[in-house]
C-alpha cells in the first residue's frame, strides 16, 4: 500500500493512498492539509498503470514540487520522493519498493561457524602523520574523508530519520555494487529490524540473513562472505543459498560502543564482488550512519522536549512542567484510572454582561480574568484541563497526585473568590461591570489520558466525577465555592464549610448533599499570614 507521509506543525502524519486522491486545504479533500498557502484544490495523486503513482499540479497558485523541483504535467512518483506543497514537506512511499513494508529477519538459521576469513572492526580514527606508514594508510583515510563528505551533503538537520537512512542507502549502492541492501535498528528488545532497504530489482520480498545479522550483534565487526555458497560460514543460511547470493556484507552501526543497527548489502552478480576494502568502506558508512542516527535522535529530542514543555506549561505549574520534560514525573498515553479532584468555574450572567460589549472587549475581559484564574491554579499546583467560554476547568491528582489534592483545589477556589475581591476593584473603577463566579469541586474515580484525533491530542479526563462537578458549578451561585460531600470529607477540617440544601443534579437518582466552602478556620500563627478569607459568613 502506497502512503503520503506529511510532515507539519503537529508532526509526522501518514494517509494511505487510493487509486484518487486530490489533496487540498479544503476538508472535501481525499488528504487534507492544514497550509494557509496551500491551495483548495492543490494537487492530485492518483494510480495510472503502467507507471504507479503519478502526480499533478491542479492549477494551484504556488506550485507543487518533487524532490525540489517543480512540476508541470504528470510527473511518475518514485518512493522516498520528496513533495512540497506550501510550506509543508510530504514524502511518498511506496510499501512494494521501499522502506518498512513487513520485512523480516529470519532468525531460524543455523548458527554461525568460529571460522572468519574477514572481519573488520569499526576504525573511528584518523593516523596521525608519524603513524602513517605508506601510500595505502593514505589512501584508506582519504577514502574516509570522501564518504564522510558525499553523505554529509545528503544530510539537514530537518530530515526525518527515514529519509536520512534511505539517502545512505542509495549512496552506498552509488560507492559499491549491491543487488540489494537494507539498514536495520536495534529494537528495544535487541532484536535487529530492517527499517529501510533498496533493491536494483523489484522483488516480492526481501529476505535478510540472520547469520550475517547475529554475527554483527555478537561481535560488533563487519563481516564479508566472497560466496554464500560455497562460504562454508554460511553453510546453514538458507535465505541466502535460496536467493543465489554470491557476495555479501554485513557493518555494525555503532555509536560509543552502543550498536544502533547493521547495514546488509549483497551482490548475485559475480563471485568475489566485494573485497576487504569495501568491507573497510562498508564499515566506514557504518560509523558514519551512527553519527546522523545519534543527531537525527538528538535533534528530534530537543524538538519534542520543547513542544512537550510548550504543552504543560500552558497545563501547569512551570516546575511542574519541568518535572515532566526531564521525565522526574511521568505522564503516560492511553487512559489511567485516577482518584482526582475537578474544579469547575464560570462567570455568572456572562451573556448579558457581554451582549452589549464589542467582541475585542469579551475576549480582553475574558484573557485578564483567565490570566488570574490560572495563576492561583498554578500556585497550588492545579492541572488546568480547558476553557469552555467563560468556564474554567482544573484537575488536581492528574497527571501529578498528592495526598492533599482536595485541600489544595479547595485552597485555589477560595483564593480565586478572594482574588476577584480586588480584581473588580479595578474593573469598577473603570467603569466596568464586577466579574462574579461561582465554582464547584468533585472528588472521585475517573480516567485520565489523551484525548483527540491522531492529528491533535490533549490531556484530559473524563467520568462520573466530571461531571457532577459540572453540575455543582451550574447550582452554585456567585461567590459560592460549592463541594460535594465526598470532597467534604478530605478537608480534615481546615476549612468552615456549610451544608446546603442537596442539589438534584441532572442524571442523578438522588440528590447530591452539598457544602458551601466559606472560608478557613483558625489554625494558631500560621493563619495569620493566611491568603484566603477567614470568615463565618455565609454565602448563600
Amino acid at each position: 500500500m502506497a502512503k503520503l507521509v506529511i510532515f507539519d506543525s503537529e508532526g509526522r502524519h501518514e494517509v494511505e493512498l487510493k487509486e484518487y486522491n486530490k489533496v487540498g486545504r479544503l476538508p472535501q479533500n481525499d488528504v487534507q492539509i492544514l497550509d494557509r498557502i496551500v491551495s483548495k484544490e492543490h494537487a492530485l495523486i492518483e494510480f495510472s498503470q503502467p507507471d504507479g503513482y503519478v502526480i499533478s499540479d491542479l492549477g494551484s497558485l504556488n506550485g507543487t514540487y518533487v524532490n525540489r523541483q517543480k512540476i508541470s504535467g504528470k510527473q511518475k512518483l518514485l518512493d522516498g520522493d520528496e513533495i512540497s506543497l506550501g510550506n509543508t514537506r510530504c514524502m511518498f512511499l511506496n510499501d512494494s519498493e521501499s522502506t518498512n513494508a513487513g520485512q523480516v529477519v529470519d532468525v531460524s538459521e543455523g548458527a554461525l561457524q568460529s571460522h572468519i576469513r574477514s572481519a573488520i572492526e569499526v576504525q573511528d580514527r584518523f593516523l596521525p602523520e608519524k603513524e602513517i606508514a605508506g601510500e595505502k594508510e593514505v589512501r584508506e583515510d582519504y577514502e574516509k574523508l570522501r564518504v564522510t563528505y558525499e553523505m554529509q551533503k545528503d544530510f539537514r538537520p530537518d530530515l526525518e530519520l527515514e529519509e536520512v537512512l534511505q539517502k545512505i542507502l542509495e549512496r552506498t549502492f552509488e560507492f559499491l555494487n549491491c543487488d540489494r541492501g537494507a539498514i536495520l535498528l536495534t529494537q528495544e528488545n535487541g532484536e535487529m529490524k530492517p527499517f529501510v532497504y533498496k533493491m536494483k530489482k523489484k522483488e516480492d520480498k526481501l529476505v535478510i540473513s540472520s547469520t550475517l545479522v547475529n554475527h554483527v550483534k555478537g561481535e560488533k565487526k563487519g563481516v564479508l562472505s566472497s560466496d554464500a555458497q560455497m562460504d562454508t560460514r554460511f553453510k546453514e543460511a538458507k535465505s541466502m543459498i535460496m536467493q543465489g547470493i554470491r557476495s555479501s556484507m554485513a557493518a555494525p552501526i555503532l555509536h560509543q560502543d552502543e550498536l544502533l543497527g547493521c547495514i546488509v548489502i549483497d551482490s548475485s552478480v559475480a563471485v568475489n564482488a566485494y573485497s576487504e576494502k569495501d568491507l573497510q568502506l562498508l564499515t566506514n558508512i557504518g560509523t558514519q550512519t551512527a553519527r546522523f542516527i545519534s543527531n537525527v535522535t538528538m535533534g528530534q529530542k530537543i524538538k519534542e522536549d520543547a513542544v512537550t514543555r510548550e504543552r504543560f506549561s500552558k497545563l501547569m505549574s512551570p516546575d511542574l512542567a519541568e518535572l515532566v520534560v526531564s521525565g522526574k514525573l511521568s505522564v503516560e498515553k492511553g487512559g489511567q484510572n485516577r482518584v482526582a479532584t475537578v474544579l469547575f468555574a464560570d462567570i455568572r450572567g456572562f451573556t448579558s454582561m457581554s451582549e452589549n460589549m464589542k467582541a475585542a472587549d469579551v475576549l480582553q475581559m475574558l484573557n485578564e480574568y483567565f490570566e488570574l484564574m490560572v495563576e492561583i491554579a498554578f500556585k497550588h499546583e492545579g492541572t488546568v484541563d480547558k476553557f469552555v467560554g467563560d468556564e474554567i476547568m482544573v484537575l488536581w491528582g492528574a497527571p501529578v497526585s498528592h495526598n492533599d489534592d482536595a485541600i489544595r483545589a479547595v485552597r485555589a477556589a477560595v483564593d480565586m473568590q478572594r482574588a476577584l475581591i480586588e480584581f473588580n476593584k479595578v474593573r469598577e473603577s473603570e467603569g466596568q461591570r464586577p466579574i462574579e463566579i461561582g465554582i464547584g469541586l468533585n472528588t472521585g474515580d475517573l480516567v485520565a489520558g489523551y484525548i483527540g484525533s491522531t492529528r491533535t491530542m490533549s490531556y484530559s479526563v473524563i467520568g462520573d466525577t466530571v461531571n457532577t462537578a459540572a453540575r455543582l458549578c451550574s447550582a452554585a451561585k456567585a461567590g459560592q465555592v460549592i463541594v460535594s460531600e465526598y470532597t467534604y470529607s478530605k478537608l480534615n477540617q481546615e476549612f468552615e464549610c456549610i451544608p446546603l440544601e442537596d442539589v438534584l443534579a441532572k442524571g442523578k437518582s438522588k440528590p447530591l448533599k452539598v457544602y458551601n466552602v466559606v472560608g478557613y478556620k483558625f489554625f494558631g500563627e500560621k493563619d495569620k499570614t493566611t491568603p484566603f478569607p477567614v470568615t463565618s459568613k455565609t454565602m448563600s
